[in-house]
């Protein structure tokens, strides 16, 4: 059974936009692999953990508030798990006390997969990447979890106590586990049971996939969970959870959750839809667009504060001022929501994107209207992500635009049959949809 976060990236791609959002998100940063995990440090630079392709290639790149980006380590470990036809590596990066930096790495064959390690950042040259060579701690936990008989351990994400003791999701045990900072003990706080399936395919029961633990200012802590295959929608929970492990929940009916963060400014909790998994052309995968940020209000409502990611969604983090930051594992960009400064008007007229004839036979006409001065960029992806063309349509002043595509690639060959998906970018926003060739 599939228990991992992440899907192939065809199984991904064989869904549909659906791009509706309040605010109109524009591109921070992009050109990541596997993109899961984003956080901020004291100056202002984000953080962003890569799980890599499957060959221990997983990354971690900074990105400095003018948008600089600089590869702080290489070499992570990164896995492709053969049952689960997916890829896991390093998930997290958090700062620590005296230049160290945690790191979260998940599932995986490498000696120092399931485990968290600490480098030194003082260590670090610009232009000269860390690799494992300068790990000073591994904390073991994979190696913990397996002694007490589990099959599987995937750690992705962490918290801490008033101690400095840590708090550890681990989504493939189903536990929340505390690693203790003045002995280095491990102990299972909670693992939380399975639940009947109620559909008629599937496993007969789901496991629960907690993938955050967060610390509440009162000491007890906030648990969300993805939940495994089905991936229903409305079953999952945000729970609340004490020391002792007693659990209950806080809030029920989510979707496929994955992140955790009090906002800055009201300090209500909001949580990560990750996509919501359901019918796309009589098959079932997760569908792109449906990636939210949802705020929980003290009356029990609940706003929805981020929408029109691109892809799918694993982690979101705020900046010291309240503007909030989305990581799109699909299409390997941060994405960057001014939920507190912004005043200007998006560049894209969402309503006005559309493809048609969809299906097309021949050729498909994509039109949509710009409402300020941009460069604009259209690419059209396969089923597997491969990018089979492109049209570079310079700068364009406000107005309505059209371009099409017969269905060819960059060397002039006739596409497949089949769906693709196409990707609208104007200056740094970026929205898309799907579209069927029927040759």
């Amino acid at each position: 059974m599939k228990k991992q976060l992440l899907v192939t990236t065809t199984a991904i791609l064989m869904a549909l936009f659906t791009l509706n959002a309040q605010v109109v998100p524009t591109v921070y940063a992009e050109g990541f692999s596997g993109l899961i995990g984003i956080n901020f440090d004291e100056e202002g630079n984000l953080w962003a953990t890569e799980q890599g392709s499957g060959n221990d290639d997983a990354r971690i790149t900074i990105i400095a508030p003018d948008g600089t980006k600089t590869v702080f380590m290489t070499g992570l470990p990164s896995t492709y798990i053969q049952a689960a036809g997916e890829t896991v590596g390093a998930h997290r990066t958090y700062q620590l006390p005296d230049n160290k930096v945690l790191i979260i790495v998940g599932e995986g064959s490498h000696p120092m997969s399931e485990s968290l390690l600490i480098v030194d950042k003082s260590t670090f040259t610009p232009g000269t990447p860390l690799t494992l060579a300068n790990v000073e701690q591994t904390i073991a936990h994979g190696a913990f979890i397996h002694a007490q008989g589990f099959v599987q351990s995937n750690p992705f994400n962490v918290t801490w106590d008033a101690e400095d003791n840590l708090f550890i999701s681990d989504s493939g045990a189903n536990s929340i586990v505390k690693w203790t900072k003045t002995t280095g003990e491990f102990s299972i706080v909670k693992t939380i049971d399975r639940f009947p399936n109620p559909l008629p395919f599937g496993p007969p029961m789901i496991d629960p996939v907690p993938t955050k633990v967060l610390a509440k200012p009162d000491g007890t802590f906030h648990v969300c969970q993805l939940t495994g295959f089905p991936f229903l929608e409305g079953a999952a929970n945000v729970y609340d959870l004490d020391a002792a492990g007693n659990l209950s929940i806080h809030e029920s009916g989510f979707t496929c959750l994955t992140d955790m963060s009090f906002d800055p400014n009201d300090g209500n909790l909001c949580v990560m839809q990750f996509g919501v998994f359901g019918p796309v052309d009589s098959t079932l995968n997760f569908i792109l667009g449906t990636a939210a940020v949802i705020k929980l209000l003290p009356d029990g409502t609940r706003d929805t504060i981020a929408q029109g990611i691109g892809g799918l969604a694993p982690s979101f983090t705020f900046d010291e001022v309240g503007n909030l930051y989305v990581a799109d594992l699909v299409f390997g960009q941060v994405l960057k929501y001014e939920l507190v400064s912004s005043t200007g008007e998006a560049a894209i007229v969402q309503t006005s994107v559309t493809a048609y004839p969809n299906p097309a036979t021949d050729q498909v006409t994509i039109a949509y209207e710009l409402r300020q001065t941009a460069p604009v960029t259209v690419e059209i992806f396969d089923l597997t992500g491969r990018r089979v063309a492109q049209f570079n349509e310079g700068t364009q002043s406000p107005g309505v635009y059209q371009i099409r595509w017969n269905g060819t690639n960059g060397s002039g060959q006739k596409t497949d049959s089949g769906a693709y998906v196409y990707r609208l970018t104007a200056g740094r926003e970026t929205t898309g949809g799907l579209l069927h060739m029927a040759h």
